[in-house]
């Protein structure tokens, strides 16, 4: 299992803050109070983040590089989709409590940075209003990824209705 470290460098993230949808709308305080709480790993290319069956322990966002989502079993792997600087992955699993449905693989050499479900069970005791706010975000960006893969089947259907 890779081991993370604190982040230590603040001001490394402050010029992706703007592509880290779930933290949109957190004041500078609340940011603050994520920042503290995050940790830092480096992913060689090739090497997994996680793998399909992995137990969900955090929620990841793109520090550096690319990382792509595929689903994979013996029969069939599909790119679902190749995720760059401020996008995060992991949160549908973290959060249905399930063990994760795809591979999470570095596309280049690449950075991430977590945010770990405890993390997010301390934020709950200690700032609700901040809980909540990520919690909305959050749920907001399952729904664009459930577009997403709508719109993946979608395509699929339409390329073998035929056969």
């Amino acid at each position: 299992m890779k081991t993370y470290v604190p982040l230590k460098d603040i001001e490394s993230v402050l010029p992706i803050l703007s592509k880290i949808a779930i933290w949109g709308g957190v004041s500078d305080e609340q940011r603050k109070a994520i920042f503290k709480r995050l940790e830092t790993g480096v992913f060689k290319e090739g090497e997994y983040v996680f793998r399909r069956g992995d137990e969900p322990t955090y929620i990841y966002i793109v520090k550096k590089g690319r990382i792509e989502l595929r689903i994979s079993t013996p029969e069939v792997d599909v790119e679902k989709m190749t995720l760059s600087v401020g996008e995060c992955f992991g949160v549908a699993s973290l959060m249905a409590m399930q063990k994760h449905t795809n591979n999470a693989v570095a596309v280049e050499d690449s950075e991430v940075m977590v945010l770990s479900r405890q993390s997010l069970l301390e934020l709950q005791v200690e700032d609700i209003r901040l809980f909540a706010l990520l919690m909305m975000n959050t749920a907001r960006e399952l729904a664009r990824r459930l577009k997403l893969t709508d719109d993946i089947l979608l395509c699929y259907m339409e390329t073998h209705k035929n056969e």
